[in-house]
């Protein structure tokens, strides 16, 4: 099982989303102070207190967390094991997506409220775009495995 390069690239994912999901992805500063900080379950912010916290963040970032555990153990299956971490990567796709959506909402919300801010990225947020590239690789892996298997099946 850890032999295999895909269940290294699996780990490292599991890995980098379970630091993402623990840690502060960013904030909103402008030239004095912090404004709000963000995170992928809370949104804390002394100025805008009507924003709803973005914990649907959090559960897509821990339902990748816990697709690509169950990947991991389903190393025998590998077409099941494809399934899932294609699903998981999309997954990923979409939060990167909805992030960056979020982002620019809350930046408008800070911005109609009569406030510069900017938005300061945290080294945490850019690991969903890490997972997805150890996702890709993974998903070779994969198709590598699966096809010697196929060979190998083809010559007895």
């Amino acid at each position: 099982m850890i032999q295999r390069i895909q269940t290294v690239y699996l780990a490292l994912v599991a890995l980098l989303c379970g630091v993402c999901l623990c840690s502060t992805i960013g904030r909103f500063v402008n030239d004095t102070e912090v404004l709000a900080s963000f995170s992928n379950f809370s949104f804390s912010s002394d100025v805008a207190s009507d924003i709803v916290g973005p914990w649907p963040f959090g559960v897509l970032l821990g339902l990748v967390l816990l697709l690509t555990l169950v990947s991991i153990f389903l190393y025998r299956h590998r077409m099941r094991q494809l399934r899932l971490v294609i699903f998981s990567t999309i997954l990923l796709v979409g939060y990167v997506g909805a992030y960056a959506f979020i982002v620019w909402f809350y930046l408008q919300q800070l911005t109609a409220a009569g406030l510069d801010a900017h938005y300061e990225l945290a080294l945490a947020a850019l690991w969903p775009v890490v997972c997805v590239i150890l996702n890709c690789m993974a998903i070779r892996g994969i198709r590598k495995d699966e096809a010697l298997v196929r060979s190998l099946d083809r010559i007895r």
